[in-house]
């Protein structure tokens, strides 16, 4: 289960012990890049021979993760690291009764009880067997008394001066893909006079149509800035096998970004990444939000219709034995989302507050920083501080038709107003999407045929719920959300058997 990207993560681990305490690791690690005033993606660590001190930045995007058991702590950048140095490895039940619904896990959570992640600009302490732990997470802010005009205007204005801040000084390659952040990224770059050598893109898994590359292509080239595609791995199966662990199992996403990082990593020293652009300026999941309003006074209501319109839907139930629909049921993981939900009820606009701080932060963020984590410093110019307070004030209604962060454009870079976004692609034919579930199929049962022990242990229980699931009406697009959370719960269950010698299958 060995990542394509980088190597064993660095680790910290202090042992208590009569006079003194066992350092097992390195005393000293920094990650990312923190600039002069604070800003930047970054997670740090230092024990200086008696007291451990912890700091990450401001929205805890760097993924880091502690485990504290009896007066031990063990913290790294990679759940595998904290399992393997020992301690249990039992399944953190409320939160993978959400994730396998939503796709994401909720603020601290892992897949596993005893493991964290670190919270918002945390600050944590050890001494002597002593935990402390504080973190700045922000309180949501209110709606802002502005117009809608002059809030477009000043995440235009907010926006340049965020690159401005993070102008390199040497050539680069950016990530480029037919969305919104990425192409405002570009054209801001270009309009201050320092545009990248060259835009690569990423091809993804079906049923992406690929328009992404295509739209890229076309603004590249308007531009004068030489564009690259990336062709991905033919096998989805492979690259999710490789990018499911090295993401710390906190996410499916990433696997089609693998050759887009590895690229990243050998041809550049700097980058940016829109990381947060689309949850604070133009929510991908707007249509979810349009049909479900959020109604703080029936917080139950809204987390019942967001798990059902998550990855999965109601479909995860066809792959948990009746003891695991049990312990991740649809209602365990409505209780614990409400509880997060309820967190977000005084934001400008409660569900870009939610998906910022949690699927930004703990799912998406796992690809840059998780499958890069020791690769060119990656700018995000849409977590500038002054920016993200400016976006999050936005009051929700003028962010609900869908149509902000295209304003902004338009406004900032009218000349280019008339290129549409890949979103609009059509989905490629049946036959293609047919040929593509097929051979993910296939390759997954080929796999499982000769994998490790604990693979097969509950393997061909998982594995055969999947293939009943093949059957019936919507048997399709039933399939296309299942296969993949099929890996990873075959995942999961070797991480978790390794250690207590029986997974929960």
């Amino acid at each position: 289960m060995s990542a394509d990207l980088g190597t064993v993560a660095p680790y910290l681990r202090l042992e208590p012990r009569p006079g003194g305490v066992r350092v097992r690791g390195r005393t000293e690690a920094v990650f990312g890049h923190e600039s002069a005033d604070g800003q930047g993606v970054f997670a740090r660590w230092r024990w200086d021979g008696e007291r451990l001190l912890v700091r990450n930045d401001r929205y805890g995007m760097w993924p880091l993760f502690y485990r504290h058991e009896g007066s031990a702590l063990t913290v790294s950048p990679d759940v595998r690291v904290l399992l393997a140095l020992g301690g249990p490895a039992e399944p953190d039940h409320d939160a993978l009764a959400v994730f396998l619904r939503l796709g994401f896990f909720l603020a601290e959570d892992t897949p596993f009880a005893g493991v964290r992640a670190l919270p918002p600009a945390a600050t944590l302490t050890w001494s002597a067997g002593r935990l402390g732990l504080a973190s700045g997470r922000m309180p949501p802010a209110g709606p802002a008394a502005t117009t809608r005009r002059a809030a477009v205007d000043g995440f235009v204005e907010l926006f340049r001066d965020a690159v401005a801040r993070r102008l390199p000084d040497e050539p680069y390659v950016l990530p480029l893909s037919g969305g919104r952040d990425s192409r405002h990224i570009l054209l801001e770059l270009h309009r201050q006079g320092a545009p990248p050598r060259l835009c690569v893109s990423g091809a993804k898994f079906p049923p992406d149509p690929g328009a992404d590359a295509k739209v890229a292509a076309v603004l590249a080239a308007r531009l004068g800035v030489e564009h690259r595609v990336l062709r991905g791995r033919r096998s989805q199966f492979r690259a999710e096998l490789a990018a499911n662990p090295a993401q710390s199992m906190c996410t499916v996403e990433g696997a089609w970004a693998l050759p887009v990082l590895a690229y990243l990593r050998a041809r550049t020293r700097v980058s940016f990444d829109g990381i947060g652009g689309g949850e604070l300026a133009q929510n991908p999941s707007m249509e979810l939000i349009r049909a479900n309003p959020f109604e703080p006074d029936n917080l139950p209501g809204v987390a019942d219709r967001m798990l059902l319109a998550g990855r999965t839907g109601p479909h995860v139930e066809h792959l948990l034995s009746p003891r695991l629909a049990g312990l991740w049921s649809r209602e365990r993981a409505r209780a614990h989302l409400v509880a997060e939900l309820e967190r977000h009820a005084g934001a400008a606009f409660p569900y870009a507050s939610f998906y910022f701080w949690n699927r930004t932060r703990r799912a998406i963020a796992m690809t840059p920083y998780g499958l890069l984590r020791d690769g060119p410093v990656l700018h995000a110019p849409y977590l500038d501080h002054a920016l993200f307070d400016h976006l999050s004030s936005v009051p929700g209604r003028f962010l609900t038709d869908g149509t902000f962060h295209d304003e902004a454009l338009r406004r900032a870079y009218p000349e280019h107003a008339g290129l549409g976004f890949a979103s609009a692609a059509p989905p490629p034919p049946t036959p293609v999407l047919v040929r593509h579930r097929l051979g993910y199929l296939l390759r997954l049962l080929g796999h499982a045929a000769w994998a490790e022990r604990d693979w097969r242990r509950g393997g061909d229980r998982v594995l055969g719920r999947l293939l009943a699931a093949t059957r019936g009406e919507g048997a399709g697009r039933r399939v296309s959300r299942l296969l993949p959370i099929a890996v990873y719960l075959l995942q999961l269950e070797a991480l978790t058997g390794r250690r207590t010698g029986a997974g929960p299958w």
